[in-house]
């Protein structure tokens, strides 16, 4: 049985791009983006998105490839993996998608329905509106036209308010119509292994503070000034990203930065255990590694199939 692709998957901070880099100096390999903030060309720092510059004998893609004026969904995310698994197969090179967006791993398995592309206008037409009236507003507007998907989310969850909006205006349908419908599996989406790596929690979390500590280091301040200045809108997906409310409030002089760092290393911790609750609870058979044992262990996996 021939292999289609790979997943290396696992919690922020693990080591899954340097485990996939290293996998990739060994097979033919297209490193595949799957973390749903690594799409932006902002916040490289922050993001934590692989150098590539200092990799170009490994083929990446999806990596920094939206600016400010575009924004992904996991529809949108599905569509262009399908494409760059496609491109992969045809140079013969193995296809590895790494992150830890657990949305974007789990279309992978449930080969999700691509929703209907949202025109510009009417983006543009729901955001004059959610910047008028605001959360409280579209949260009451969702749980009359999609119940099922207003018990799913927070009043405070400004993108996905927005999205499901959006989507109801353009289509006519509810988000939550088209997260039900499932395509029939692609012969391309067939076969794969699906790996989670993972670290003894102490480990994890030192890591986790070893990162940020070098993203500081790597000049984090300088690149959240910088993006600040671009003013863009609060809805846009890349202001979740961990870490940058509590360094946007150290520049504007409301929080010390050695809090801001605290509490930077803290939501990061918390995240790590969002994300690993998320794979435990999903309907996937993956093969849980420690990291120290997971590139011995995947390449000798990749014998019985390449």
């Amino acid at each position: 049985m021939s292999l289609d692709f790979i997943i290396i998957a696992g919690p922020t901070a693990v080591g899954k791009s340097d485990l996939a880099e290293k996998i990739a100096k060994k097979i033919p390999s297209t490193i595949i983006n799957a973390d749903s903030m690594q799409l932006y060309d902002h916040l490289k720092i922050l993001t934590n998105r692989p150098n590539i510059s200092e990799n170009k004998k490994i083929s990446y893609k999806l990596y920094g490839v939206l600016n400010s004026n575009k924004k992904a969904d996991v529809g949108w995310w599905m569509k262009n993996a399908k494409k760059e698994i496609l491109n992969s197969k045809k140079i013969k090179q193995l296809p590895i998608f790494v992150g830890g967006t657990g949305m974007y791993i789990g279309s992978l398995e449930n080969n999700i329905s691509e929703i209907p592309e949202v025109k510009n206008r009417i983006k543009n037409k729901v955001l004059k509106i959610h910047k008028k009236y605001g959360n409280l507003f579209f949260y009451k507007k969702l749980q009359k036209i999609d119940p099922k998907l207003a018990q799913k989310i927070s009043v405070n969850d400004t993108q996905r308010l927005i999205r499901a909006i959006e989507v109801r205006i353009s289509s006519g349908k509810t988000l939550s119509f088209w997260q039900s419908r499932r395509k029939s599996k692609i012969n391309y989406l067939k076969n794969y292994l699906f790996f989670i790596v993972s670290k003894k929690r102490e480990d994890l979390y030192n890591s986790i503070d070893k990162r940020f500590d070098l993203m500081i280091k790597d000049g984090l301040l300088d690149e959240v000034k910088n993006f600040l200045r671009m003013e863009l809108v609060s809805s846009h997906p890349i202001n979740k990203v961990i870490g940058l409310r509590h360094i946007k409030s150290y520049i504007k002089g409301s929080l010390e930065l050695e809090k801001a760092i605290e509490l930077c290393k803290k939501d990061t911790r918390n995240y790590a255990k969002r994300q690993l609750t998320w794979f435990k609870h999903q309907p996937i058979n993956p093969i849980y590694l420690d990291y120290k044992v997971a590139e011995n262990f995947i390449l000798k996996k990749l014998d019985d199939y390449l």
